[in-house]
């Protein structure tokens, strides 16, 4: 079922589907998105717009600020965390 974020479906966005691979495969990447994900809800939306200002500033590529801010959605960033964790506890087992 693709992860709406109101606007669009994130499922269907192959930059969003690319950084939930790549955090998959990348456990510095996997650390920092669940490190927004795992806060609650008004604190990760602070920290992301945070983060997705300064990335701004710093000229990072349009289609990576736009997969970030799909986490500020909250149905997005709780079936990505499901996502994520679900992959880290396959690998601890």
């Amino acid at each position: 079922m693709p992860i709406s974020n109101g606007k669009r479906f994130a499922g269907d966005d192959e930059t969003f589907v690319r950084l939930i691979q790549v955090a998959g495969e990348d456990a510095e990447i996997k650390k920092q998105i669940l490190g927004f994900l795992s806060l609650d809800n008004f604190n990760r939306k602070s920290a992301l717009n945070t983060f997705i200002h300064e990335m701004r500033l710093k000229g990072a590529p349009r289609e990576f600020v736009s997969a970030i801010a799909c986490f500020l959605d909250d149905g997005v960033a709780e079936r990505a965390l499901a996502i994520l964790t679900k992959d880290r506890e396959k690998g601890s087992g």
